[in-house]
């Protein structure tokens, strides 16, 4: 059994309370992972192209 399908049996066997707790989690998780790739595309001038032109 792979780690992906272990940590999805893990989930499956979660508490209700348990579950809202990880989806509260992997939701922070994901927005400060977002944050992380926006600001390294910003300092790399990936979005240069998007900026107001003064």
């Amino acid at each position: 059994m792979s780690t992906l399908e272990q940590t999805k049996a893990a989930i499956l066997s979660l508490r209700a309370n348990e579950f809202e707790q990880l989806k509260v989690w992997l939701s922070d998780l994901d927005y400060q992972r977002w944050d992380e790739e926006l600001e390294g595309d910003i300092a790399e001038g990936k979005l240069e192209a998007l900026a107001p032109v003064r």
